[in-house]
């Protein structure tokens, strides 16, 4: 039998682990690859565009009041995108689990809850960058404007709501009316058919 050379697990120890680092290379860069062809989950973000350009604007300098405005409006649409990720994200979950819902969906899903905690980090920076401490108030207020303007998108769908339910309601209420105005027409034929045979008797 011949000797095992001291090259030997040595060489098969470099060609796993060579192996190895090429699969983990590999299947990263496809990994990103797919990562980056998913569209996002939202739409583009306006306000923040907004913010940023107002404060890369060097002369004239922005006033701080226009700044914190156009902070407080990123801030809002942070907070609805989250309140609509929240939202979606049971009923997307067990749609996923049941396999209803394809696992790019689901991809994009998670990725766009981890862009958002990042935009919610970086939108808490830029306010303790204009004010110190400011960002434990810049949430809540997001918060209550987002809550306001949904109510008031439902007040404004209240008058059309009413004009639907009173339309259905009169329409049962003529069908009611004429079906008791059917029922009284016959109970008097039958009176009178009745009378007829006791006259007739």
């Amino acid at each position: 039998m011949g000797k095992i050379s001291l090259y030997a697990p040595i060489a098969y120890l470099v060609l796993l682990l060579s192996s190895l680092a090429l699969f983990s290379t590999i299947y990263r860069r496809r990994k990103v690859r797919r990562l980056v062809g998913l569209q996002p989950w939202f739409g583009e973000h306006d306000s923040r565009d907004i913010y940023l350009s107002l404060r890369a604007q060097t002369s004239p300098k922005v006033p701080e009041k226009m700044l914190k405005a156009a902070l407080l409006r990123r801030a809002t649409e942070d907070v609805r995108r989250i309140m609509s990720l929240q939202e979606s994200k049971p009923a997307l979950g067990e749609l996923h689990q049941r396999g209803a819902v394809g696992d790019e969906i689901w991809t994009r899903f998670l990725a766009a809850e981890k862009v958002m905690d990042a935009e919610i980090m970086e939108c808490a920076g830029e306010a303790n960058f204009i004010k110190p401490g400011w960002a434990q108030t810049l949430f809540p207020s997001a918060a209550e404007i987002v809550q306001n303007s949904r109510i008031r998108e439902r007040l404004a769908q209240v008058p059309e709501l009413q004009k639907e339910e009173r339309e259905k309601w009169e329409k049962v209420r003529e069908k009611v009316l004429s079906e008791l105005e059917n029922e009284n027409d016959t109970g008097a034929t039958e009176t009178e058919a009745k009378k007829a045979n006791k006259k007739k008797k």
